[in-house]
């Protein structure tokens, strides 16, 4: 209700709206919090599944799977240096190598608005020339919306020791 009071408008409010008013404003942090937890856990469950499919796409040899999740100017990094996207996608697709089994281990990721840090434990299982491995490669791989996808922009791993026993 309002008046006026020696010349000035005067304003009454029921406390029971200002109180409301309190807790809506006191809330909001924490709401755009919770919405940005919300954000963040849908990002990780997206890229975490995106993981586990390249791990699948490197047991399949599908170079298709590899093109659609890898930015045009996507670069691996191992021990042996650095391959560009062709020449990287080839290296997980072909070969003498046979794998029969491939899953991620470890997995945590970094979200930053539009950009995310993924690091894991990558466990491949299969054949060679040399017979029989199962190896587990430390990885990073940086990954960056474009055009509303999550797409790999860089990848990096390494070979770790066999555990000692």
């Amino acid at each position: 209700v309002s008046g006026v009071a020696a010349g000035r408008p005067r304003v009454v409010v029921s406390a029971g709206k200002n109180l409301v008013f309190l807790v809506v404003l006191l809330s909001a942090p924490h709401l755009a919090a919770a919405q940005q937890g919300t954000t963040k856990g849908s990002a990780e469950r997206a890229l975490f599944r995106l993981e586990n499919e390249w791990a699948q796409a490197v047991v399949k040899r599908d170079p298709a799977i590899l093109h659609r999740m890898t930015a045009p100017n996507w670069v691996y990094s191992d021990g042996t240096g650095v391959l560009e996207r062709e020449a990287g996608i080839k290296s997980f697709t072909t070969g003498t190598d046979t794998v029969r089994d491939a899953s991620n281990e470890r997995m945590r990721a970094f979200v930053y608005d539009k950009s995310a840090v993924v690091i894991g434990v990558l466990v491949m299982k299969g054949s060679g020339a040399s017979g029989p491995f199962n190896n587990r490669y430390r990885y990073t791989d940086s990954w960056v919306r474009l055009d509303g996808r999550w797409k790999c922009v860089a990848s990096q791993d390494y070979l770790m020791p066999p555990p000692k026993r």
